[in-house]
């Protein structure tokens, strides 16, 4: 199982869009607020990345890996 780190700096790695929190994951960019625009996913949790990073999660199923913090620090690709 591959696994991707989250390159986000760890002080933007939460974002607040429309009241709901979610968690900021990218696997090329440290800096969030480069990002002009932002894909988001609600299910099974609420993730903005950048297209870069969608495009590269896309049609694979992944698991998010959670620090102690409950902030995504990485996702697994478990299947292709």
């Amino acid at each position: 199982m591959p696994t991707l780190d989250n390159k986000i700096c760890p002080s933007q790695r939460f974002a607040k869009q429309n009241k709901e929190e979610y968690n900021v994951f990218s696997t090329t960019i440290e800096d969030a607020s480069t990002i002009e625009k932002w894909v988001g996913i609600v299910q099974p949790h609420r993730v903005l990345m950048d297209p870069a990073t969608f495009d590269q999660l896309k049609n694979k199923r992944i698991q998010w890996v959670f620090n102690q913090e409950t902030e995504i620090i990485a996702c697994k690709i478990t299947e292709s």
